[in-house]
């Protein structure tokens, strides 16, 4: 029993002893002192440094060298806020006072129009020709008409003389028969008291009776003879004033067809230039065709909606300058008309300001105006030879100074009203900002720039 009991024992020593040798073990955390971490950490950063020399070194071996460009020397301006007038600025389009689209009136084949586009003419020119055939033998016709009824005319005043003379006549007769009739009535009156005296013979009375109803009757046939004159002149004269409407008439009608035929000929209403040509030589023109279209390029005028809150800054005889920045000019004019007439859609009213062309100025221009309102403002001013222009961007050289660098850095602004070699800043620059004036040129955003002494 006891020897059983001892290999037993044995048995299972052996066992434990056989698991624990395959199990694997972790070895254990040494431990490190604070001398031991000191060094660790100093191995590191003597690795790393020499890392970064090999680093450098190889950059510095292989990168190509570079060379600062010279600095450009410039002048500079710091700006400061100034005072300057409120202003209202306004904008146009110029425009030709003179301008006028042809058209014909009639019907008709083109005969001439030979002006193209830019062709220039003289007031009173004739600058195209429409066939009136038609309207000329109308003409032709109407004149006959009126020499026709002209000489109706004629013949009737001469019936109305002819009549007035037998009217004259009769006249005469009549106060030749009533003399006679007056002395026939005397002879009678004293031949009835002497034949009842029976100083004279019956046959003395009967003849001095005979005498008074002959004298009545010349009296009585020159009243037939005027009546009658009289009636024929009434007949004369309406027999003329119908003629005269006659010729009236036919005048009228050689006026219409004069008129019908003076629209075959477009004559140049003012002195101008063709801007459009919409027809051509033999075709067919029917009334309201457009032929031209015409301007006079001497004569413009500046054309501007003014709003009607702004309507009582602006008075007709105001002086005005206007800048034409797509000619490059600024001109003298005067505030000619205000159109008395609101736009119905913009409720603005019209201000027509007239130019004075020296030969750049071409209608459809851009024109600005500034009037003057009431106070002043704080703004910032830079000479416009300052700016720079890129396209449609506008912008200005800063110096910007770090250390001993200084650099040309590059701002985009927003401009407003220029005057007097000044450009007025909105937006992209403010006071106490030190700008390049000189030399802008030779600059490029970021340059190393000196200050000139």
């Amino acid at each position: 029993m006891t020897h059983t009991t001892s290999n037993d024992s044995l048995n299972e020593s052996l066992d434990e002893t056989t698991a624990g040798a395959l199990k694997p073990k972790r070895p254990p955390v040494p431990k490190l002192s604070q001398k031991g971490l000191g060094l660790l950490l100093g191995g590191a950063l003597l690795l790393a440094g020499g890392t970064w020399s090999i680093l450098q070194l190889t950059r510095s071996t292989h990168a190509p060298e570079t060379t600062l460009a010279p600095a450009t020397t410039v002048e500079t301006l710091t700006i400061r806020a100034q005072p300057i007038a409120n202003t209202l600025n306004l904008s146009g389009t110029i425009r030709p006072a003179d301008q006028a689209t042809l058209s014909t009136r009639v019907m008709g084949r083109i005969t001439q129009l030979s002006l193209e586009s830019g062709d220039r003419f003289r007031k009173g020119d004739i600058l195209a020709r429409i066939d009136v055939t038609d309207m000329t033998a109308q003409t032709s016709q109407a004149q006959s008409g009126v020499a026709q009824a002209q000489s109706t005319v004629a013949q009737r005043q001469a019936d109305l003389s002819r009549t007035q003379a037998m009217l004259n006549q009769y006249e005469s007769q009549k106060i030749e028969a009533q003399a006679a009739l007056q002395m026939a009535r005397i002879d009678q009156s004293r031949m009835s008291k002497l034949r009842a005296e029976g100083a004279v013979s019956q046959d003395r009375l009967d003849q001095s009776n005979t005498t008074l109803a002959q004298a009545k009757a010349k009296v009585a046939q020159a009243d037939a003879g005027i009546r009658q004159a009289q009636a024929a002149i009434s007949q004369s004269q309406a027999a003329i004033s119908q003629s005269q409407a006659a010729v009236n008439q036919a005048k009228s009608g050689v006026t219409s067809a004069s008129i019908g035929e003076s629209y075959g000929t477009v004559i140049a209403p003012f002195d101008g230039v063709v801007v459009q040509k919409l027809a051509y030589e033999g075709e067919m023109a029917a009334p309201g065709t457009v032929l031209l279209k015409v301007e006079n390029p001497d004569r413009l005028q500046l054309e501007i909606a003014v709003p009607e809150e702004n309507l009582r800054f602006v008075r007709v005889g105001q002086p005005v300058k206007v800048q034409v920045e797509a000619a490059n000019q600024t001109l003298k004019g005067t505030i000619q008309q205000i159109v008395p007439a609101a736009d119905a859609n913009s409720r603005s009213f019209l201000v027509k300001i007239p130019l004075n062309n020296s030969g750049h100025l071409i209608s459809g221009m851009f024109g600005r105006i500034a009037l003057p309102v009431s106070g002043k403002q704080e703004t910032i001013l830079i000479p416009t030879n300052a700016l720079i222009q890129r396209g449609q961007l506008q912008g200005a050289y800063v110096a910007e100074t770090r250390g001993s660098q200084s650099t040309a850095v590059l701002r985009w602004v927003k401009t407003g009203q220029q005057r007097d070699g000044q450009v007025e800043i909105v937006s992209g620059l403010m006071t106490g900002d030190r700008i390049i004036t000189s030399n802008i040129g030779q600059l490029s955003d970021g340059q190393s720039i000196a200050f000139r002494e």
